[in-house]
């Protein structure tokens, strides 16, 4: 989880929620040591403080088998990244 009190997430800092999505960044930070619960998946967390990022790539390499052979993988099902 990210704690961001000390900088926002990148498409939060821009006001353009989810414009990022399959971008690729490197996270500057460290982990508090605290764990923080999460509703939407109702889990419990290592929380990150986020103090930067660096934009890797805006077209990464794929990492899941579904996006090699362009098909889409179910939606109840969680890939592993080869």
């Amino acid at each position: 989880m990210l704690n961001e009190n000390k900088k926002l997430a990148p498409d939060r800092e821009q006001i353009n929620f989810g414009f990022d999505n399959n971008y690729e960044y490197k996270l500057y930070g460290h982990f508090s040591g605290d764990t923080v619960y999460e509703p939407a998946s109702n889990g419990v967390y290592p929380e990150f403080i986020l103090t930067g990022y660096e934009l890797i790539s805006t077209s990464p390499s794929p990492i899941f088998k579904s996006q090699f052979s362009g098909s889409r993988a179910d939606q109840y099902q969680i890939e592993k990244p080869e």
